[in-house]
C-alpha cells in the first residue's frame, strides 16, 4: 500500500512538472519590470554607446520609480513613460555622434538566466522596456528595474527583493511544509 502511495505521489508531481513548466513558459513574469538594451551591432563604439544610453535610461528610471510601491505601478510608469526613455536614449546617442535610429517599447520579451547580487532571476517572459540603437544586431544588457537590480546601492532602504517557485510553494503546501 505504502509503495502504491509513493509511485501515486511521484506520478502527480511528474504531471505538476510537466504542466507547470508549459504554462511558466507562457506566461509573463509580473513581479518584475526589466530593461534590455540593444547595441547596433558589435564594435567597440557601439557596445560604450550601449552602456552610456544605459545609464540615460537608468536615470529617467531612478526618478520615475522612487515611489512606486509594487510592479504594477512600476510597468504602468514605464509604459507611460515610453516616450521619455526614448528621448533620454536618443538625446546620449545624438550627445555621442550617433546618427542611427533610436527606439524605445515597452512589452513582454524573454530573458535568459540571470544572477544579480547572488539571487537568480530565472529565465522566462518578463515585461520590459526595451531600448534598441540602429538595427539592434549586437550584444545587449539587461537588468531589473523593478525591484531595483539595476544599481542595487540606489535601491531605496526597505524595498526587500524576495525570490520564489510557486512550485516549491505549492509542494510545501501539497506536503504540509511552510508555503
Amino acid at each position: 500500500m505504502v509503495l502504491k502511495r509513493r509511485f501515486f505521489v511521484a506520478l502527480m508531481l511528474a504531471a505538476v512538472l510537466a504542466t507547470s513548466g508549459r504554462g511558466a513558459a507562457e506566461a509573463a513574469h509580473t513581479d518584475m519590470v526589466r530593461l534590455h538594451v540593444v547595441a547596433a551591432d558589435d564594435t567597440p563604439g557601439a557596445q560604450a554607446l550601449k552602456l552610456r544610453v544605459r545609464d540615460a535610461c537608468l536615470g529617467v528610471a531612478r526618478e520615475l520609480l522612487a515611489d512606486c510601491g509594487d510592479a504594477e505601478a512600476a510597468w504602468a510608469a514605464v509604459r507611460g513613460a515610453t516616450d521619455a526613455f526614448s528621448a533620454a536614449a536618443e538625446a546620449e546617442a545624438r550627445r555621442q555622434g550617433y546618427a542611427g535610429a533610436v527606439r524605445a517599447e515597452a512589452g513582454e520579451y524573454d530573458f535568459p538566466d540571470r544572477v544579480y547580487g547572488g539571487a537568480l532571476v530565472p529565465a522566462g517572459r518578463y515585461r520590459a522596456l526595451r531600448v534598441v540603437l540602429g538595427a539592434g544586431a549586437g550584444r545587449n544588457w539587461w537588468c531589473v528595474l523593478y525591484p531595483c537590480l539595476c544599481l542595487p546601492e540606489e535601491c531605496r532602504d526597505g524595498a526587500p527583493v524576495a525570490f520564489h517557485s510557486a512550485l516549491l510553494d505549492w509542494l510545501r503546501g501539497a506536503f504540509g511544509g511552510r508555503a
